[in-house]
């Protein structure tokens, strides 16, 4: 095949390619939606690639000889069939009765598991030889943390968004251009992310690029004090570390705001405490049972039950109820409804109430 036929391919590709990256940006940008327009979460877009071969024309004018070379297409765009994941938010407005929300079914959970103050330079002496490090600049404090992302959990994030199953790859190499756009949109989110955390100080998370570790060495001063948070971030068989150094000034501001709040609050009398566990005792259900305990009948009316048989007992309607709660004789009652509900009308109170038993 000559240039031309090479070129008409590789544009092919190129064009499938960027339709996959279009999808991949919906994907990450629709993670987090819980309502669409079809009703119920968001679901991963995954795009199917098909050979197609070229024309018998096309070739010829391509100087080829063969008819077996073929382009590539995009065949379609389809939804991932996978169940979604459910999440207890009960708060949330698309909660179900359960207070259950259904999220986009990719399983990954991420959770802080240590907040230390490190030197900068102890920082980065923490990260593996080859990492994804970035930038991001805090605004309005005129100051930048440092971001970084281990490949071991950065490889099947980028594998799960261009459709596969979210499996690893070869940690000891370095990411593609490619894969490179696709973790900027991963920290692009995760900046967003921290924005709405730290909103209690206004602090703006801007996203800044990619740091060699070279230049990042030269972000902050070395012996400077950060507060470096590591979380620990799990999807399917996979762990790494998410790893953010911020700087001193930030976090003491946010300490500063977090104790100022506090100050405000007056704090609770013994008396305000009693009465707020009164309140919550006073919501608590138990078990209760409405029974006449002096009932008998004989076996063979036993015996003929069958549905819809009306059971007869020899005692008056009249005759109390006992009603018992939490295995103790409370009160007497009787039988009633009230409108489509079950009822018990009280006609004495127990002066004494005690257990089956208890003398």
């Amino acid at each position: 095949m000559n240039l031309f036929g090479m070129l008409e391919m590789s544009g092919s590709a190129l064009g499938a390619e960027r339709q996959r990256a279009e999808v991949v940006a919906s994907n990450m940008a629709n993670a987090q939606t819980t309502h669409t327009q079809a009703g119920g979460p968001y679901r991963r877009q995954l795009v199917i690639f098909q050979a197609q071969r070229t024309p018998r024309f096309s070739l010829t004018l391509a100087g080829a000889q063969r008819e077996t070379s073929s382009a590539v297409r995009v065949a379609a765009v389809v939804s991932d069939t996978r169940p979604p994941v459910q999440r207890f938010e009960p708060g949330h407005p698309d909660a179900d009765k359960q207070g259950y929300v259904s999220y986009l079914s990719i399983v990954f959970d991420c959770r802080l598991v240590s907040a230390e103050h490190l030197t900068y330079r102890e920082f980065l002496q923490r990260l593996p030889e080859i990492a994804y490090l970035a930038s991001c600049d805090l605004v309005p404090a005129a100051a930048q943390a440092v971001l970084q992302l281990d490949l071991a959990v950065a490889f099947p994030v980028i594998d799960l968004l261009l459709g596969g199953e979210g499996k690893g790859g070869d940690l000891g190499r370095e990411i593609t251009a490619i894969e490179e756009q696709i973790l900027e949109s991963v920290m692009r989110i995760v900046c967003r992310e921290m924005q709405a955390a730290w909103q209690a100080i206004a602090l703006e998370f801007r996203f800044g690029q990619r740091q060699p570790i070279a230049q990042a060495q030269r972000l902050m001063v070395p012996e400077e004090k950060n507060l470096c948070l590591s979380f620990e971030a799990k999807m399917a068989e996979t762990r790494g570390t998410l790893n953010m150094a911020i700087p001193a000034v930030v976090s003491n501001a946010l300490l500063r705001k977090i104790s100022a709040d506090l100050s405000f609050q007056r704090p609770r009398s013994p008396v305000e405490a009693r009465r707020r566990i009164e309140r919550r005792l006073l919501g608590a259900a138990f078990q209760v049972d409405l029974f006449a305990p002096t009932l008998t009948v004989s076996l063979n009316a036993l015996a003929k039950l069958v549905p819809g048989s009306v059971l007869l007992f020899p005692e008056s309607i009249e005759q109390p109820a006992t009603l018992m709660v939490d295995e103790m004789q409370l009160c007497s009652a009787a039988a009633v409804r009230v409108d489509a509900q079950r009822a018990a009308r009280v006609l004495a109170m127990e002066a004494n109430p005690a257990r089956p038993g208890e003398v």
